[in-house]
């Protein structure tokens, strides 16, 4: 059989895509360099649920979702008390992620899940200057629960911060944070500081030049408490708070 120089280019040229698919599949599927040792040691030790590892080859910010795991496990190890909390949920992309790394605690999930609300957007500038009511109005509480595909232990909060949580007062062992704007921020840490366990931690989204709503928020809010703010080097940047345990007399 003879075959044409375009023939050849053609076969060449499919082999080649073939190689790099299979290289690609192998690199996402086999090999995770950049997984830390901890995370390893654990899928070796079959520590980590089939659902935990197909929600971790999906999910695009692999820092942060490590951050999530780090955290929710030394919650675990520490026997922190208390519920987890989302403020700024979208279609609950990172609410799937903390429910499945604990589902025995109950995660509240905190949204209009129907974008901004006017009031809120008034005075911000940077990035968030350019959202209107219409941004982040594409969900639902379907939505997000279908996303999440979890247990009995979600309970939903709809409505504008901080008026959606007037009757909460359960002890709270991790909140995340990811409402966007400085209003929310700040309502949320004030809110759900005094109910955070002692070692207890907050994550709040987006502390990045981008936003300088969040940034102001955090750092007004951090110095009116005795903790110090770590920046975790995930995609648009997170800060984490963790609460001291009291001192003995």
């Amino acid at each position: 059989m003879n075959l044409t120089l375009f023939q050849i280019a053609n076969y060449t040229l499919i082999i080649l895509l073939l190689v790099l698919f299979i290289r690609y599949l192998w690199i996402v599927f086999v090999i995770h360099d950049d997984d830390p040792e901890q995370w390893r040691h654990a899928v070796k030790s079959k520590q980590i649920p089939a659902k935990i590892k197909w929600i971790k080859r999906r999910y695009a910010d692999k820092v942060r979702f490590f951050n999530w795991w780090f955290q929710i496990e030394r919650l675990k190890r520490e026997h922190v008390p208390g519920v987890l909390v989302e403020l700024g949920v979208y279609k609950g992309d990172s609410a799937q992620v903390i429910h499945h790394l604990d589902p025995e605690r109950q995660l509240h999930l905190f949204d209009t899940f129907a974008g901004f609300t006017a009031s809120d957007l008034l005075m911000e500038n940077g990035e968030a200057a350019t959202y209107t009511t219409k941004n982040f109005a594409d969900t639902s509480v379907q939505t997000v629960l279908r996303k999440i595909d979890g247990n009995y232990n979600i309970i939903i909060h709809q409505g504008h911060f901080p008026e959606s949580a007037r009757g909460f007062h359960e002890t709270v062992a991790l909140v995340n944070m990811d409402a966007d704007l400085y209003n929310p921020t700040k309502a949320g840490l004030e809110f759900f500081y005094p109910l955070l366990s002692p070692g207890g931690v907050i994550m709040v989204h987006d502390y990045n030049y981008k936003w300088p709503g969040i940034i102001k928020a955090v750092d007004d809010f951090v110095k009116t408490i005795p903790e110090k703010p770590v920046l975790l080097p995930d995609i648009n940047g997170t800060v984490v708070l963790i609460k001291n345990s009291p001192i003995p007399l």
